[in-house]
């Protein structure tokens, strides 16, 4: 499985897009950077869109994404999340008020968005790729994804979180994950905006990884401010730890 970092920071900033990653062309993994970094011949492969949450930094490519989709033509893709995230989604945006509602444009029947519910701590399959959502402590509703291929290698993604437990929890029993990306959005000063905004510093991260031994893993550091993120990385690499890397924008990782 290829991972391609469409985007990867806490904000959208001259050069820096939001989150969003692309498995193996057809699948992303939330929306937050689509139509900036794809042209058009590469977004008529997308086939499945896994959201985590509905902050319009996760979630605000899908708009111009499905425009696009509707002048090509008789185009679909799945919007996959738990009930709770497709329910925002459909209340809230596409609504005909913030947005057109798409999963009825341009008729019922070959609707441009067809919303998948998935259920929580349970692996759902979509064209090979297995994914399983575990609720996490955030602002709103929002769930992390542990994500395989059909060999069962994968990686984990806490997309935003503050200090949480049952993703942990679940890592530790986790095997053939490759590598986990975790937010860290703030520095060890700014710990309080942190926990109040439902985000991690390095020093939240650090010690979730300790309190559950996964010192073995790799972790890619993602979500930075990037008005932070020389502070960010200049705390982690004062820790000395070698399992922690930083998220790269285009970037492509190989499960």
């Amino acid at each position: 499985m290829r991972v391609r970092i469409l985007g990867c920071s806490g904000n959208l900033v001259g050069k820096y897009r939001t989150t969003s990653f692309l498995l193996d062309d057809s699948f992303l993994v939330d929306a937050g950077t689509v139509t900036e970094a794809m042209g058009r011949r590469d977004l008529r492969k997308i086939r499945h869109i896994l959201i985590s949450h509905t902050h319009m930094d996760h979630l605000k490519g899908l708009f111009p994404l499905v425009d696009e989709l509707v002048m090509m033509g008789d185009y679909s893709v799945e919007l996959v999340s738990v009930a709770p995230v497709l329910d925002i989604i459909t209340n809230n945006l596409l609504n005909n008020l913030i947005w057109p509602d798409f999963t009825v444009i341009p008729s019922v029947s070959k609707a441009v968005i067809r919303l998948k519910e998935i259920p929580l701590e349970r692996p759902t399959v979509l064209d090979r790729i297995s994914v399983t959502p575990v609720l996490m402590t955030h602002t709103v509703y929002t769930v992390g994804f542990v994500i395989r291929q059909d060999d069962g290698q994968g990686f984990m993604f806490t997309a935003d979180t503050g200090p949480t437990k049952r993703f942990w929890e679940v890592a530790e029993g986790e095997r053939d994950i490759r590598f986990i990306i975790a937010d860290v959005s703030f520095p060890n000063r700014l710990a309080d905006l942190a926990i109040l905004s439902g985000h991690m510093t390095p020093s939240m991260l650090m010690e979730s990884i300790d309190a559950h031994e996964l010192g073995d893993r790799l972790f890619y550091v993602s979500h930075m401010k990037p008005v932070f993120a020389r502070e960010i990385i200049a705390e982690f690499e004062r820790s000395g730890r070698k399992n922690i890397r930083f998220l790269r924008q285009s970037e492509i990782l190989t499960v």
